[in-house]
């Protein structure tokens, strides 16, 4: 039975790759990035930062989902065209904390530029604990590496 739920698993997880890869190649090469690097002295409970992407052209909605469960990250987030709009930036503590306009990436076209964003700090719900860099600049390639 164990023997059973795993290669269901494993046939299902094989399903979800092939269809990323699918979902993948029906994008052209991604416009602009949005780099985000955390550098936290401390997180306090279980963050997530919502982030919300809209393509200005096609109007395209990327969501992505970050989880805070180290103190330093790595995150990309890839834009299908030079013109984008982020639409939501939030962080939320479960129903009633909650960060809206998260360093202040909402309601602005931006075209042509990728972004680097930086956070420092002690990341909680009172936002004058830590410090959130952004920092436009020109188009870069950003590696990508097909399959």
């Amino acid at each position: 039975m164990a023997i059973k739920k795993i290669c269901q698993s494993m046939i299902f997880m094989g399903s979800l790759v092939l269809a990323f890869a699918c979902h993948a190649q029906a994008f052209p090469y991604p416009g602009q990035t949005l780099q985000i690097y955390t550098n936290l002295q401390s997180i306090m409970g279980h963050p997530e930062w919502v982030l919300i992407i809209r393509d200005a052209n096609s109007q395209r909605v990327l969501p992505y989902l970050f989880d805070f469960h180290e103190r330093n990250n790595f995150w990309v987030a890839f834009t299908t065209s030079r013109s984008y709009i982020v639409i939501e930036s939030k962080i939320v503590w479960g129903p009633y904390a909650v960060i809206n306009n998260f360093c202040h990436l909402e309601n602005h076209i931006i075209t042509g530029k990728s972004m680097r964003i930086t956070l420092k700090g002690n990341l909680s719900p009172d936002p004058t604990g830590f410090d959130c860099f952004v920092q436009r600049y020109n188009d870069m390639p950003f590696p990508v590496v097909e399959p």
